[in-house]
């Protein structure tokens, strides 16, 4: 028995050592050369899962995704600088004086203020350009600043009638143009609108045909006049705004002082967008009045919405409608 015991401790010792150096063991038997082969093919299969052919393939490919991610994150950040220099002037602040008219012995008459001189309601937007024609997009409440205006909407219900006095467009380096308020197409599913003004020399910007569900998470950028006056003032030198406030008397002469001194510029913020659904986009990039009607950009440098709203006093969640709703008011 003693021999026996020798010889299996010693076949034991011999398979330990291949398993550590990869040597092949003498062959005592026709057995124990089965029961070497096949602990030897055992032990080849385990080094193979650790490092084989099939692995390094795996790592080549998994290199080259990696790449691709590498190459498509430049390009996203190439596409977003693009729009940050080349697509922002095609941004707009809109600026429109609207009156209310009541009738009287059937004609139309202004509506007058406190103090009796005719009412002047201001304010301000943002739009984009769409198309060489001059189509811009903004939102139906700038395009329409008494559709769902909470202190306007009492004065239509009693009969007074809105008519624009004034709307314009400025884009940055041109000086404001005229628009015709019956140019002004509306959508009557979303808050959208677009009108017709005389451009030239404007980049049109590009419209994204993807699903935006697809960048859920993505970095987004917004432009637009948020605060309108007051962001254009903070951002200009000090000496222009000395110059254009001495040649302004009211607000519309300031937008030409500013223009003419290439002092409107668009704001640029960025965020993430958090969800996307079938009427809206939500995103926490940072806007507020004034913002209404720009464009919102994908990673890809694409307009995917049109910014329209915000929740007051929190600036997480912000709103936007998705771009497919633009094309039906194109012509």
């Amino acid at each position: 028995m003693r021999p026996i015991l020798v010889f299996v401790s010693a076949l034991l010792l011999m398979l330990t050592a291949c398993h550590r150096t990869g040597e092949r063991a003498p062959a005592t038997s026709r057995g124990s050369v089965n029961d070497l082969s096949f602990q030897l093919e055992a032990c080849r299969k385990e080094h193979e899962r650790q490092v084989s052919s099939a692995e390094v393939q795996t790592l080549r490919a998994e290199l080259r995704r990696y790449a691709g991610l590498a190459d498509q994150d430049a390009s996203r950040q190439a596409d977003m600088q693009r729009a940050m220099d080349v697509y922002s002037q095609g941004v707009c602040l809109i600026h429109g004086i609207f009156t209310l008219n009541e009738r009287r012995d059937e004609q139309l008459v202004p509506a007058t203020d406190a103090e009796g001189n005719p009412l002047r309601l201001e304010y301000l937007g943002s739009g984009f350009l769409v198309s060489e024609s001059g189509h811009i997009v903004t939102n139906r409440h700038v395009a329409e600043p008494w559709w769902n205006n909470e202190t306007v909407t009492p004065l239509l219900q009693r009969g007074l009638e809105p008519a624009f006095m004034q709307l314009t467009a400025t884009f940055p380096s041109h000086a404001p143009i005229t628009v015709d308020p019956a140019t002004i197409h509306v959508s009557n599913e979303v808050d959208l609108a677009v009108f017709t003004a005389s451009v030239r020399d404007i980049p049109v910007l590009p419209l994204s045909d993807r699903d935006p569900t697809e960048f859920r998470g993505q970095r987004l950028m917004l432009m637009g006049y948020p605060t309108g006056l007051s962001a254009l003032i903070a951002r200009a030198e000090p000496d222009i705004v000395a110059e254009a406030l001495a040649e302004a008397t009211d607000a519309t002469t300031l937008i030409d002082a500013l223009s003419k001194r290439k002092a409107i510029t668009a704001v640029i913020t960025h965020g993430t967008l958090n969800d996307a659904t079938t009427h809206k986009l939500i995103y926490d990039a940072v806007t507020t009045s004034g913002g209404s009607g720009g464009p919102v950009f994908g990673p890809d440098g694409e307009v995917i919405g049109v910014n329209y709203a915000i929740l007051r006093d929190f600036q997480g969640s912000n709103f936007g409608v998705p771009i497919r709703f633009v094309r039906p008011l194109l012509p």
